[in-house]
């Protein structure tokens, strides 16, 4: 929350700090609550995962088999170093039935996280992260751990996500007036930095902040921002490699492409066919850099 000298005139006449307080309280309480919940099989599954040279790339999946399977696939080739484990966050059963084959057929760890008790976007995605980093990473003790979305896609080869000797993290940056944290699709943590840290992943939109905000005050606000190497993101314009129809995307330190609007609306259906005809033409071996071309 926003410190509450940070809140205006206007603000405190509407109670604005009382109401953000009290959300707050709320959101804690309940993710607490989350967070002792126990998944089938948690013990043995952070067992396996125990490995002190570990890079883990940790993607909550939901809905959306398609988009994962494509990910997992394109992680073999395009992310070396980097041990994806997935975490299903689904409602439907039959969609955890699927998303769980995928990673079977990927030979990719799977784990289907408690069910999430709210319909929250952005609180549901934060409750599952925090899940995953104080049940699973914390006891796991890896080298360093990145949270990726589902509907990232490594299209390049990239080491950027683990290459974290000279800096304890890295990603996409969002800045507010009030404060910074990294986007939660795309960031990645050195473990012996954050160890000891009470790392909460949900927003903070009192601060302007969005799902992983509330590490503001534990984690990036002791750190300086413009000394980081940082992710970058651009909009690139791209034609379907089958219909020739032109399309802008958004890619993330030029190997990510993020599809973007997968799992809460429809917003992927434009570009439905279009992944289609990118995974084709990229399982058959055409570079990235063919079917996107760097600008300039």
């Amino acid at each position: 929350m926003r410190d509450l000298s940070d809140f205006g005139l206007a603000e405190w006449l509407r109670l604005s700090p009382c109401h953000d307080a009290l959300k707050q309280w709320r959101n804690d309480a309940w993710q607490t609550m989350y967070l002792a919940k126990r998944a089938v099989g948690q013990e043995r599954f952070v067992e396996s995962l125990r490995d002190p040279a570990a890079n883990l790339g940790l993607v909550v999946a939901f809905e959306q088999p398609w988009a994962l399977n494509w990910q997992l696939e394109r992680a073999r080739v395009n992310v070396p170093g980097t041990r994806m484990v997935v975490f299903d966050n689904s409602r439907r059963p039959e969609m955890r039935r699927q998303i769980e084959q995928v990673c079977r057929e990927n030979q990719v760890p799977y784990l289907a996280l408690p069910a999430n008790p709210t319909r929250h976007v952005n609180r549901s995605h934060g409750f599952a992260m925090s899940w995953i980093y104080h049940n699973v990473v914390l006891p796991a003790e890896p080298r360093s751990f990145a949270f990726i979305d589902h509907d990232m896609i490594p299209v390049a080869p990239s080491r950027l996500l683990v290459d974290l000797d000279d800096q304890p993290v890295y990603g996409l940056p969002n800045h507010s007036e009030w404060g910074w944290h990294l986007w939660a699709g795309y960031c990645a943590f050195r473990f012996d930095h954050m160890k000891r840290r009470r790392l909460n992943f949900l927003y903070d939109f009192s601060n302007g902040l969005d799902t992983g905000g509330r590490n503001w005050r534990s984690l990036y606000r002791e750190l300086d921002a413009s000394s980081l190497r940082m992710a970058k993101h651009r909009m690139r314009e791209i034609r379907d490699p089958v219909s020739g129809h032109p399309f802008s995307i958004q890619v993330i330190d030029d190997c990510w492409y993020h599809i973007g609007s997968i799992s809460y609306n429809n917003g992927f259906e434009s570009q439905f066919e279009l992944c289609q005809h990118l995974k084709a033409a990229l399982a058959a071996g055409r570079p990235w850099a063919e079917l996107c071309p760097p600008e300039g």
